[in-house]
């Protein structure tokens, strides 16, 4: 070997290792997936995703992340706190219970079954646990009076129900025996069963006839086991707050998405914020945003007729709360919960409130769907006028006991428009398209899980979705 070749072998022998270890340096590309949503949906999904390294990013509109979680501290009585959304965890949803217990989080229970809750009915109050039954002011046929709201309630509710097995934990398996039921309201199932007019007020008080029967047994399917109401000591914020404290600088806060789009090389959201117009890309986008907010986003995203379709006809119910902050829990003095439901504007109240009687508490309307629609079209003062004066009906002393009150309406939130995804008669089977993915968008949200309404369902439909991004 001449020295020229010598030379030249040496310098490839001393070159090699180097351009090995460059090689071996470069990792694979991570995928970015645009999370569009800060709420529960969004917020489980990036945690999730970060698990397996994919590279986040998480646009919210708002100043803060959990959605239609949120709990009212500012305005109230030091100690105190509102669940303006989100209110109860059944001991029976695991994927919530299982983010509490990661989390290290309290759960108190939510009802004090000590004290007797109310139902309010033609100007009357019937305290108790109704054993044996009222004789309720209603012109209700003999056997209908025989069953009391109780027996009416196992009849024809939990009745059609009991030969109805749970099945799996699939969000999108909605049993064939409701869906059956889903082309008509509840109010129709129950007037084509027999019932008189006076026994479907009797049975529905404090509830929305109008939505889909099917609906109805749905939910009921899925909490026939609860034993059981949760909800978090000190609020249920703290769960949005422990998963956007885990994924840290990737909620990008102040960012309105006003377009979604996809093509062959990826996946995109316009965002609006205080800089002007800017596009986030992403190999992939996830949308959890609610259909009523989402309906005009998705002009360059392609999807096909039967998506846009379920998007634009998915109902939104309006739901509205009014805090009212009482000097003391006087109720708790009566032997009563501060639990009721009612035939009044205000259908439904709960109460909040810990230790002594004669400590401060909160007496809240929690009105859903039509009563919500008529107390939306009151301005605030009005609004929290109506609410003392049902109460005041309901719980005689609320009115000398009233200090303030502060309330939320979901269906006037820009960010929302509606307190949850309520299916019309007949689109119960819309769930898996309006879960499915198209293209490289996903979709998650209570609205795209039979667990609609509740924080399981925008749980579980993350987990689903970061499923279908891993396979």
């Amino acid at each position: 070997m001449n020295r020229r070749a010598f030379l030249a072998a040496l310098s490839a022998a001393a070159l090699a290792p180097r351009a090995n270890a460059a090689f071996a340096s470069v990792a694979p590309r991570r995928k970015k997936v645009v999370i569009v949503g800060g709420g529960m949906a969004g917020l489980s999904c990036a945690y999730e995703l970060r698990k397996y390294n994919f590279d986040i990013v998480v646009l919210e509109g708002q100043g803060r992340a959990g959605g239609r979680v949120q709990t009212l501290r500012e305005g109230l009585y030091p100690g105190l706190s509102a669940e303006t959304g989100a209110t109860r965890i059944p001991d029976t949803h695991e994927f919530t219970l299982s983010y509490v217990r990661e989390f290290g989080l309290t759960l108190e229970p939510f009802h004090n079954g000590d004290f007797a809750d109310v139902v309010h009915l033609h100007g009357k109050n019937y305290v108790g646990d109704h054993n044996p039954e009222p004789d309720w002011p209603l012109q209700l046929t003999a056997e209908e009076r025989r069953l009391g709201r109780k027996g009416l309630a196992e009849r024809y509710m939990a009745g059609p129900l009991q030969s109805l097995v749970k099945g799996d934990e699939n969000s999108l398996n909605v049993p064939k025996a409701i869906l059956e039921q889903d082309n008509a309201t509840l109010g129709d199932y129950l007037k084509k069963q027999g019932l008189s007019p006076d026994a479907i007020e009797l049975l529905t008080l404090g509830g929305d006839t109008t939505v889909s029967a099917g609906l109805l047994f749905l939910v009921e399917l899925n909490e026939q086991i609860s034993r059981q109401y949760f909800h978090i000591a000190g609020g249920n914020d703290q769960l949005p707050a422990a998963l956007a404290n885990q994924v840290g600088g990737a909620i990008r806060y102040g960012c309105k998405v006003v377009s979604l789009g996809q093509d062959d090389g990826g996946a995109w959201a316009v965002i609006e914020n205080a800089e002007g117009h800017e596009t986030v890309r992403g190999d992939h986008i996830v949308c959890t945003l609610p259909f009523s907010v989402a309906k005009n986003l998705f002009s360059d995203a392609h999807l096909p007729l039967d998506k846009q379709r379920a998007i634009r006809e998915l109902n939104y119910l309006p739901v509205n709360k009014t805090f009212l902050q009482m000097r003391n829990q006087f109720w708790k003095k009566n032997g009563q919960s501060g639990f009721a439901n009612t035939d009044l504007l205000s259908e439904r109240f709960w109460a909040m409130g810990s230790g002594s009687p004669d400590q401060r508490g909160l007496l809240w309307s929690y009105v859903i769907g039509s009563k919500a629609a008529k107390l939306d079209q009151m301005d605030m003062q009005s609004r929290i006028k109506q609410t003392l004066a049902d109460a005041e009906s309901v719980f005689p002393g609320a009115d000398e006991h009233f200090e303030g009150a502060r309330t939320k309406s979901w269906g006037q939130d820009p960010w929302h428009l509606g307190g949850l995804s309520a299916f019309a008669p007949g689109q119960l089977s819309s769930i898996p398209v309006n879960a499915r993915r198209e293209g490289r968008i996903f979709f998650a949200g209570e609205h795209t899980s039979r667990w609609n309404g509740w924080i399981q369902g925008a749980i579980e439909s993350a987990h689903r979705v970061v499923k279908e991004i891993r396979a």
